[in-house]
């Protein structure tokens, strides 16, 4: 499917800018493409060409000039056609597939890790898409019709992850009877090196309501944030509390977290931009921190991933300020 046709099927409702096509595309659960200001541009450029948009320049005083695009009669004349064309075969496109697929080197220590990461990815997106209206906000005057069957495609989106949770689970009741190899090669190389098997803590939390909104309080002061594991504990934690709100008192970070050459940090930071969680640091004495770690918590901090407070209220109070806006 074309991006042209999505683009036409937007401006169907209402006329608008490309910036306002890009958030959309962007946000949606199941418009995938990735809403790149180039793609959107290059596909406008091409509907105009073909005479099924128009664009009108409207200038601002305190505001760069907006470019606002409209459907033609063509542009609806050619997306109804399209709508009623044969319907393309759908795609599975999973990489984790092909990573399980070539799992046999894994014992079952590594290979739960792996389940374990997929499952809260999966997770997490049937959490954002829990929460997520996007796709909803910009045709705000629909029919009975119409509310129904977008209200059915969330669903249908809502039940595909369900069904993957329900399915990971099934793998794993069956794979647990199964006698893995290489948990014997581990075992033996254990015994010749001397070496002994570490298990990460599982991070202890409670989940407080204030103001309208939750939020993960992780608190734990014996399993400290140390390992990449405990970011998969945070993100699990999150997503079977439907919130993606998250506090850390600083009492829980360990020393390889605030090193930031450890690299915890950064992975903190991608996985909850990925996955649109928001995360509060409460620490009293913000001069404890180097300043390297705090410079790089100011720059997530323009992007409102993660923020250093002195008090829970404050945190609270911006959880609350992301809800208000319309974020959640």
């Amino acid at each position: 499917m074309s991006i042209n046709y999505a683009i036409l099927g937007i401006l169907s409702y209402k006329s608008m800018t490309g910036y306002d096509l890009k958030k959309i595309i962007q946000d949606s659960a199941f418009m995938h493409w990735s809403g790149n200001n180039n793609q959107i541009y290059r596909s406008l450029t091409e509907l105009l060409d073909k005479g099924l948009v128009t664009n009108v320049v409207k200038h601002q005083e305190s505001s760069p000039t907006k470019k606002i695009y409209t459907i033609t009669s063509e542009g609806l004349a050619a997306l109804k056609e399209w709508v009623l064309s044969p319907v393309e075969p759908s795609e599975i496109k999973k990489p984790f597939l092909i990573r399980l697929a070539w799992s046999r080197q894994l014992n079952t220590s590594e290979l739960n890790k792996l389940l374990d990461e997929y499952e809260n990815q999966v997770k997490m997106q049937l959490l954002i898409e829990q929460s997520n209206i996007q796709d909803t906000s910009f045709l705000p005057d629909r029919t009975a019709l119409e509310t129904t069957i977008w209200k059915f495609i969330n669903d249908n989106i809502r039940r595909t992850y369900e069904n993957e949770i329900g399915w990971i689970q099934d793998l794993r009741s069956i794979i647990a009877k199964i006698p893995n190899e290489n948990d014997i090669t581990e075992n033996e190389n254990m015994k010749v090196t001397g070496q002994e098997v570490k298990s990460d803590g599982i991070m202890k939390y409670t989940l407080n309501s204030n103001n309208e909104i939750s939020y993960v309080h992780f608190n734990d002061l014996e399993n400290k944030f140390e390992t990449e594991r405990n970011i998969l504990d945070i993100i699990t934690a999150l997503a079977e509390n439907n919130t993606q709100f998250v506090l850390f008192g600083s009492e829980t970070l360990s020393k390889d977290f605030l090193e930031l050459k450890k690299g915890l940090v950064g992975t903190m930071l991608q996985k909850f931009t990925m996955y649109n969680i928001k995360s509060a640091i409460v620490i009293k004495d913000m001069n404890s921190l180097k300043s390297k770690f705090r410079d790089s918590i100011a720059e997530s901090g323009k992007h409102d991933v993660l923020r250093l407070f002195t008090n829970i209220a404050d945190a609270e109070k911006w959880f609350l300020s992301l809800k208000q806006k319309g974020e959640f």
